[in-house]
């Protein structure tokens, strides 16, 4: 299951912001407390980060100085 969640993303440096559209959602083999993964299903304004090789890497950034605004890596699990 996944759904989509909209996040207005502001650079840091220079203040740049627009919104984003995340899919966060689980996969079928899932157990409860996995953590869910996310991707971005627009981007906004932000420039897709890529990879030596020209494969998107999973980050976005800002348009204007290239800070990473957002990642698709994982974050901690909570502890039980």
């Amino acid at each position: 299951m996944a759904y989509l969640d909209p996040k207005t993303l502001t650079c840091p440096k220079c203040d740049f912001s627009d919104e984003i559209r995340i899919v966060v959602g689980v996969g079928p083999s899932s157990e409860p407390g996995d953590t869910p993964y996310r991707r971005f299903q627009n981007s906004g304004g932000f420039i897709k980060g890529t990879k030596e090789d020209g494969t998107r890497d999973g980050t976005l950034l800002c348009p204007n100085d290239g800070t990473i605004v957002w990642t698709n890596k994982a974050g901690k699990k909570a502890n039980p």
